[in-house]
């Protein structure tokens, strides 16, 4: 993963990173023993100096106080709910454990669902696989969230979160519409890939064609091969070998070409166990370049951390500040 620069540090940043450092002290043990006499004479009169500090402290405790009433992942055996009788049975279902990490769990699942409105979820580390009544499949990645609609006149997905691959059976009567973000593709026959981003979402062609429209736009046609993201602002240009790059999960790889902070922690955040946070809106525009195995997010934080200008601390075993250097 590569660097984007250096970049001054602003008054803003030193403040958080202040905060910071009196957060963990006082965090390392009871806060009335985990500092002396003198430094919490000193924490009070850091307080004191500028609103902006209170501010900044009471904005990190309070993170700590939402998170305060999770269960501890380390203690708590995720619960799966069974899910709605549908018109077909689970026809199989794999977990695959890699490493012994929990993150990295990947549970494949393929139901086939019925032809009503449905919304579906993966979780943390979890693939699943849709079997759609008409033949079409839909491979979700993990940390996924999709609401579909299977009708006699109209196939429609919307995908909300995450990344998902589609098989398009071919049915020149029912058109097969996915929207995401502010975009909305259509295809009567295909294969291809929809990733949501914080800014927006990609699409990449593996096979067949498609129109993508944006912001209600006219429809642009994209053929195999063929990879555009899009953002509000409308289309951005081509990704060379972003087809490649937008399915190299199914192979257990997270490929960043030129990405920006913001997207890579969004997608490490579907892996990794404990939630990532960036702390310092400042360094999501940093760019990333890289590969990691989805196995390892927290070889990816650390390549991060050696990258790029950046710092993380692990407040809990389920939530990682990603912050300034």
């Amino acid at each position: 993963m590569d660097r984007n620069g250096d970049r001054p540090v602003s008054n803003g940043d030193a403040v958080r990173e202040e905060a910071l450092a009196w957060f963990v002290r006082r965090q390392s043990g009871d806060a009335d023993t985990a500092l002396s006499p003198a430094e919490r004479a000193a924490f009070e009169d850091w307080l004191a100096r500028d609103p902006s500090h209170r501010r900044e402290y009471d904005r990190l405790a309070g993170l700590w106080t939402d998170i305060g009433a999770l269960p501890d992942p380390r203690r708590t055996k995720p619960v799966r709910r069974a899910p709605k009788p549908t018109t077909s049975p689970v026809l199989s279902r794999r977990r695959i454990l890699t490493g012994g990490v929990a993150c990295a769990a990947a549970l494949a699942a393929v139901t086939v669902l019925p032809t009503w409105r449905n919304t579906v979820r993966s979780g943390t580390g979890e693939r699943r696989t849709l079997a759609l009544t008409d033949g079409s499949t839909i491979e979700m990645d993990a940390g996924s969230a999709l609401t579909m609609e299977v009708s006699e006149g109209e196939r429609r997905v919307a995908l909300t979160a995450g990344r998902a691959r589609f098989v398009v059976a071919p049915d020149s009567a029912r058109p097969f519409v996915v929207s995401s973000a502010n975009g909305v593709l259509e295809t009567s026959k295909a294969v291809f890939v929809v990733h949501r981003r914080p800014d927006g979402a990609v699409v990449a062609v593996e096979d067949g064609t498609l129109a993508l429209s944006v912001n209600d736009g006219a429809p642009e046609r994209l053929t195999a091969g063929q990879c555009r993201p899009y953002c509000a602002d409308g289309l951005r240009p081509p990704i060379d070998g972003g087809v490649a790059m937008e399915t190299a999960w199914r192979q257990g790889r997270l490929v960043f070409q030129d990405q920006r902070l913001e997207t890579v922690v969004a997608d490490l955040n579907r892996y990794h166990p404990a939630h990532i946070l960036l702390w310092d809106d400042s360094i999501a525009g940093l760019r990333v370049e890289g590969s990691v195995d989805i196995a390892r997010p927290d070889a990816a934080l650390k390549a991060i951390t050696r990258t790029l200008p950046v710092r993380t601390v692990q407040l809990s075993p389920y939530l990682v500040l990603l912050h300034s250097a």
